[in-house]
């Protein structure tokens, strides 16, 4: 084979390969316009959540209970101790707790069958002086 038969043959390769490659290309845009054009969600359904933080540590806690069907949010401290848990039962009555670093809670707040009420555990009442008034501008 002579050398200019070997650049012919070449240079049909070249072009091949030249026209392969702009098809792939104008391939992948066509995907990426469609993907793009596709419609987002703006619903998600979870049985549960789960925040962490950076390291992985489970940090606040959302879900329903399985025994009786109540929901709750749950936050939690470095340690993993509940520390503001906050929820509703199946017959609609809710409530919200703040514990102390044994998880004891200290505030509670809610409604049931009786009413609704607050309850202080071990704990004064302190008065606290009134925030001053912002400067008017």
């Amino acid at each position: 084979m002579t050398i200019q038969a070997e650049l012919d043959v070449l240079k049909k390769q070249v072009r091949r390969q030249r026209i392969g490659l702009i098809a792939m290309g104008c391939g992948l845009a066509a995907l990426l316009g469609l993907g793009m054009s596709a419609p987002q969600s703006k619903e998600m359904v979870l049985e549960s959540l789960v925040i962490t933080s950076k390291d992985g540590t489970p940090r606040i806690f959302m879900g329903t209970n399985e025994e009786d069907g109540g929901i709750g949010i749950a936050a939690v401290d470095t340690v993993g101790k509940v520390r503001v848990a906050m929820g509703t039962d199946i017959k609609g009555d809710g409530g919200f707790m703040i514990m102390d670093k044994n998880e004891s809670p200290k505030i509670l707040m809610g409604s049931g069958p009786e009413g609704a009420g607050i309850m202080l555990l071990g704990a004064g009442i302190t008065e606290l002086p009134a925030v001053p008034e912002a400067p008017k501008k």
